[in-house]
Parts: structure tokens; C-alpha cells; sequence
């Protein structure tokens, strides 16, 4: 059995001959590099959590900024003396 370094050194790559493509060069990846990626079209909570985290993040401070500006107008209107 081979040490973890050793594994890690070799190449992720090697030429497979297929009965159906012939001889073709195989890539093998980390299964857990690829589902954080989003790799190969697979369904993957961890990039569809990211995104709901962000856009709910985007939607949030949009709104606190349009509030901030109400109120900073609704102040300056009250400080201002009425004739």
C-alpha cells in the first residue's frame, strides 16, 4: 500500500484503452473538490447554499440601505423649521 505522499505525487492522469473509444487519457479528480465545484452538472447543496447565503445577503443590505436613506430624509424634513 502506498504512503499518502507517495499517492499525492503520482499523476492524476493515465492513457485507458476503451473498447468502445479505443485508448484515452483518463483525469481522475477529487470527488470532494468536484461536488464543491459543482462538477459535471451534479446536483451539490454546498454551491446552492452559497448562492441562497449571498443573494439573501445582496437583498438584506439593499434594503437597509433604502431605509437609511428614508430615514435620513424623514430627519433632515423634521429638522428643517416649518412657515
Amino acid at each position: 500500500m502506498e504512503s499518502p505522499a507517495t499517492a499525492e505525487k503520482r499523476s492524476s492522469r493515465r492513457l485507458l484503452f476503451d473498447r468502445r473509444y479505443g485508448w484515452v487519457v483518463d483525469e481522475w479528480k477529487d470527488p470532494t473538490e468536484e461536488a464543491l465545484a459543482g462538477g459535471r452538472g451534479m446536483f451539490c447543496v454546498v454551491p446552492l447554499g452559497k448562492t441562497l447565503f449571498q443573494t439573501a445577503s445582496q437583498s438584506i443590505n439593499s434594503t437597509v440601505k433604502l431605509l437609511d436613506l428614508k430615514l435620513q430624509k424623514w430627519a433632515k424634513s423634521d429638522a428643517q423649521p416649518k412657515f
